[in-house]
């Protein structure tokens, strides 16, 4: 079994025949491994998306890796980078654009955290409170010690709740991150699009500079949905659609690249221009309250790149420097 924490992984693999499936009743999937010697229980996520989202084989991870490092941004002269912002639409339409970003963070991470969105506004964080993620290339563990810490740190105004539910935002990251970092552990939430975001990324890098730990911080993303696929086609929009919405989601990009958080919780509202901006603010007040300056947008990208349609998603990326 690969990954487990130290302290429980070799009665665990001692145990993996005293392995009973779970549904927690919502469909959702669990496996439990019980231990015979301490009766020590390992909670495991698996895998709810199906195989269109991401390959099933780490084989086949590694071979799109090959396919699109070639097409990485340079790093040439840059310092470590601490946070970015992808997208979460899926290998096919935007796999590259993740793995871009998460080919920039500093290979002696300890932890990478995710934070994933379609939460709505005045929603509790959502976190992910399994011990391992069973992904293709074996199981990832979680950062058990820095998930409590964020939570004992978190203020009395933000509830947070058990993840429960099947959702593309963390998940679709989660292979990629065990491929190219199979050392380190994780830590995910889903956070809420209004101010709370901006809270809870405040929170997380203090919480960081406690622990002293080497960490990277990702927010996802996607942007203006448009078409009549997502029930969004605007007068003022026809004319010119693609123009109408690339200039809609410039303007959400430049206020998180320039760290105007609350601008861009506005936008994403005023304009319908992010599904799940709570995601993308909360990554940049974590880069901004560790003194980084403004950050730089990678890529962007819409579906209609890949599948051209009248109904089409856009997909960006932006990357933080630590000082």
């Amino acid at each position: 079994m690969v990954g487990l924490p130290a302290e429980e992984s070799n009665d665990t693999k001692q145990c993996r025949n005293d392995e009973d499936s779970v549904n927690n009743g919502d469909g959702l999937l669990h496996k439990i491994y019980y231990t015979v010697n301490r009766g020590f229980v390992v909670n495991i996520r698996n895998r709810a998306l199906p195989e269109g989202w991401y390959p099933s084989s780490e084989g086949e991870i590694r071979e799109l890796l090959s396919e699109w490092k070639p097409k990485f941004h340079s790093r040439v002269g840059l310092s470590d980078i601490i946070a970015g912002i992808v997208p979460h639409a899926g290998r096919v339409l935007c796999g590259s654009i993740i793995a871009d970003v998460l080919s920039s963070f500093q290979k002696n991470l300890e932890t990478i955290i995710v934070l994933g969105g379609h939460n709505s506004p005045g929603g509790p964080v959502i976190e992910y409170s399994e011990d391992c993620w069973s992904l293709p290339s074996g199981d990832l563990s979680r950062d058990k010690g820095l998930s409590e810490r964020v939570k004992v740190n978190l203020s009395e105004d933000i509830s947070m709740v058990g993840e429960r539910s099947v959702d593309n935002t963390v998940e679709v990251i989660m292979p990629l991150i065990a491929v190219m970092y199979p050392d380190v552990k994780w830590a995910a939430w889903r956070l809420p699009s209004d101010k709370s975001s901006i809270e809870f990324g405040k929170i997380l890098a203090s919480t960081v500079k406690e622990t002293g730990k080497r960490v990277a911080v990702i927010g996802s993303t996607d942007l203006t949905h448009y078409g009549a696929n997502y029930g969004f086609t605007p007068r003022e929009s026809l004319k010119s659609p693609v123009t109408w919405v690339k200039e809609r989601d410039s303007r959400i990009l430049r206020a998180l690249a320039e760290l105007e958080g609350k601008k861009a919780l506005e936008l994403a509202v005023e304009e319908h221009s992010a599904c799940s901006a709570g995601a993308a603010v909360g990554a940049m007040t974590f880069a901004r309250s560790l003194g980084c300056s403004n950050g730089q947008i990678l890529n962007y990208s819409t579906s209609r790149d890949v599948h051209p349609s009248s109904s089409f998603v856009g997909y960006g990326s932006i990357i933080w420097e630590s000082v």
